[in-house]
């Protein structure tokens, strides 16, 4: 594999953690009998993903399952309401954890 690839195909999905999910796709694809878009010869299905997708092979919309939604319509979830109970005598300067139940095993 040419190691300089993934800086072209950087250019098509920015994100390196979606970048590996569109290669791995495309690269089941082609191991499952999908036709490839580059005649590269004689490539492992892998490399020939990572050639198409640095090569443009591939269009917007295509694309689209793999990217990001834009940080307008990102939203975060509310984060889940914890309670934690103090543990110790009160003196010391210990963090809050989370209290066990008399009858619940600690391990």
């Amino acid at each position: 594999m040419d190691p300089h690839v993934i800086f072209d195909c950087e250019k098509a999905l920015p994100n390196r953690f979606v970048l590996v999910l569109a290669a791995a796709a495309r690269t089941r694809a082609l191991n499952r009998g999908a036709e490839p878009r580059l005649a590269l010869g004689d490539r492992n299905a892998g490399d020939l993903a990572l050639q198409e997708i640095a090569a443009g092979a591939f269009s917007e919309e295509e694309l689209a399952p793999f990217l990001l939604p834009h940080r307008a319509e990102a939203r975060l979830l509310p984060a889940p309401s914890t309670i934690s109970e103090l543990c110790g005598d009160g003196r010391s300067k210990a963090a809050a954890a989370p209290a066990a139940s008399p009858t619940e095993a600690v391990h």
